[in-house]
C-alpha cells in the first residue's frame, strides 16, 4: 500500500477485503484527507472495491484512484471493469492473487477447524480484463509496481495489474 502511495501522490485508494487492506488498516498512513476507503473492517464486504473505486474516480476525477482487491473479491463484482469502461473511469484495479481465501484460512487453522471452500481456482485475470478491452499487467511480486502504477495513470484508462502471491 505504501508503494501505491509513494508511486502516486495524493491517490485514493480502495480497499476491499484483502489481506494488504487488513495489514494496512494497522499500518498505513495515506497523504491526502479521504485517501483511504476499505470495507475491511469486520463486515467482510467481498467485491465492495471495484464499485466504490468506480464512484471515487467519477467524484474526484482530478486524483488517481486505485482499487486493491484480492482473487477471489474481484469475482464478487468483476462485470464493474465494463462499468469502468462505460462511466470513462480511470480506476487502477490491483488484484493481490493469493490464489484462495487466505485470511479466511487462516482463522479456521486458528481455531482447529478443517479449511473447505477457502482455495478456488482463479482465473486467469489479464485474460478476463483484455476481453473488456482493458489492458493488464501481472507481477510475480510487488517489485516493479510503482513503474506499472504509474504507466497505468499516465494511460488514463481503467487498468488491471495483477501481483500474484504464494
Amino acid at each position: 500500500v505504501e508503494a501505491i502511495r509513494d508511486a502516486l501522490p495524493g491517490a485514493i485508494i480502495v480497499g476491499d477485503s484483502t489481506q494488504p487492506v487488513y495489514a494496512a488498516n494497522l499500518y498505513y498512513d495515506h497523504d491526502r484527507p479521504g485517501g483511504w476507503f476499505n470495507a475491511a473492517t469486520g463486515f467482510g464486504a467481498l467485491g465492495y472495491g471495484p464499485p466504490a473505486a468506480i464512484g471515487a474516480a467519477l467524484a474526484v476525477p482530478e486524483a488517481p484512484v486505485v482499487c486493491l482487491t484480492g482473487d477471489g473479491g474481484f469475482q464478487f463484482t468483476l462485470p464493474e471493469l465494463g462499468a469502468a469502461l462505460d462511466a470513462d473511469a480511470p480506476v487502477i484495479f490491483v488484484v493481490w492473487n493469493n490464489r484462495g481465501y487466505r485470511e479466511i484460512e487462516t482463522s479456521m487453522l486458528d481455531v482447529g477447524v478443517e479449511p473447505v471452500g477457502v482455495s478456488p481456482a482463479p482465473p486467469d485475470f489479464c485474460k478476463l480484463a483484455e476481453a473488456y478491452g482493458i489492458a493488464a499487467e501481472r507481477l510475480a511480486c510487488a517489485d516493479g509496481l510503482a513503474d506499472v502504477l504509474k504507466r497505468a495513470r499516465a494511460a488514463g484508462k481503467p487498468r488491471v495489474i495483477e501481483i500474484t502471491v504464494d
